[in-house]
């Protein structure tokens, strides 16, 4: 808690001034729908609504974000959407649910794959998808495209591909790659895999940790979250004895999921909105942010959890987030093509 007080005490400092004299001050209130827990949101809130005098009114929508705004219309109170996923971020884009915004700040902070073209959004919070491996392993770094060598035959392990966090790494390959290679691509890891996909990135690391498989794919945000004990000893144990392999596509970096933010459409208060959009890309809100999931900060500058320091480094890919998106269906065809799950 002292922690926290102090990393709060440091954003008012900071950002009261940039917030001051901007017409905040008309809105009282603002309101954020979000699909992420209102609890880990709870201190950037804080520090926002002490810096600028406005409260926030946080509503948790996990699952029906989308038909909530689309059956509320022009009536809708939300001021700002934040999201999990690039697949509901975008989507609140592509069916004309948010607005564009102009932001200096925004556009200096986040690099253009990681926000919307057109200004739509902006990502707040990264979380590679890499491959898994024992501690006790040789493999250093792997390219995404060497996942399908028969070397690899009976070793891997992953959750279903028609999770949207593989759906996300397979449509990001069909962008660099074509239709084509995509599907010999996924025909090489049906090959390569110790048993059907199951369970979720979790099962993956354990399976790993036990030797069930040689590699897996997961999130680093798993990872992180079982070395923390967050799903008790036995999960931390099995954990604490894989490693994160820096994982890239051939010429590129790693493939990132995100987590997002943006305007509504009919936002009551958009230049409040635009002002604690601004406010979340500043260094120490993007760290408290991430550290919430154990996310890494989109801001190069802003402070990472030391878990993620002990985890690693995976530069992003410079792909940009809306040309994966728009892949995503394309990419389940291939998979279901594939048979991958059968």
């Amino acid at each position: 808690m002292a922690a926290l007080r102090k990393s709060i005490a440091v954003l008012i400092a900071l950002l009261s001034t940039a917030v001051a004299g901007t017409g905040l001050g008309r809105a009282d209130e603002i309101t954020v729908y979000s699909t992420r827990e209102a609890h880990l949101i709870e201190p950037v809130i804080a520090a926002f609504t002490e810096a600028s005098g406005i409260k926030v009114k946080v509503v948790f929508e996990e699952d029906s974000l989308i038909k909530r705004l689309t059956s509320e219309a022009d009536t809708a109170p939300a001021d700002v959407l934040m999201t999990i996923g690039l697949d509901k971020t975008t989507q609140l884009a592509s069916r004309g649910l948010t607005q564009a915004f102009a932001s200096p700040r925004l556009e200096q902070a986040m690099p253009p794959h990681l926000r919307a073209n057109g200004s739509q959004w902006v990502a707040l919070s990264l979380r590679p998808r890499v491959v898994m491996a024992r501690n006790d392993s040789a493999l250093a770094e792997i390219d995404y495209e060497d996942l399908a060598d028969p070397k690899w035959r009976g070793k891997l392990c992953m959750r279903s591909p028609l999770h949207q966090n593989n759906v996300a790494l397979i449509a990001a390959y069909l962008v660099h790659h074509g239709a084509g290679s995509t599907e010999a691509w996924l025909s090489g890891l049906k090959a390569n895999l110790a048993h059907k996909p199951a369970g979720k990135d979790n099962d993956v690391i354990r399976e790993v940790a036990e030797g069930t498989c040689e590699i897996g794919l997961g999130n680093t945000v798993a990872l992180a979250q079982l070395r923390d004990g967050r799903e008790g000893s036995a999960w931390r144990e099995w954990a604490r004895v894989v490693k994160a392999v820096p994982s890239m596509f051939e010429g590129g970096g790693s493939h990132v999921n995100l987590t997002g933010a943006a305007i509504a459409k009919h936002a009551p208060h958009p230049a409040a909105a635009l002002k604690f959009l601004e406010f979340l890309v500043a260094p120490e809100a993007q760290r408290l942010y991430a550290a919430a999931e154990l996310e890494y900060p989109v801001l190069a500058s802003a402070d990472r959890n030391p878990a993620l320091v002990e985890i690693g480094s995976f530069p992003a890919d410079p792909l940009p987030i809306d040309q994966i998106a728009a892949h995503q269906q394309a990419a389940i065809a291939l998979i279901k093509k594939v048979g991958f799950d059968e």
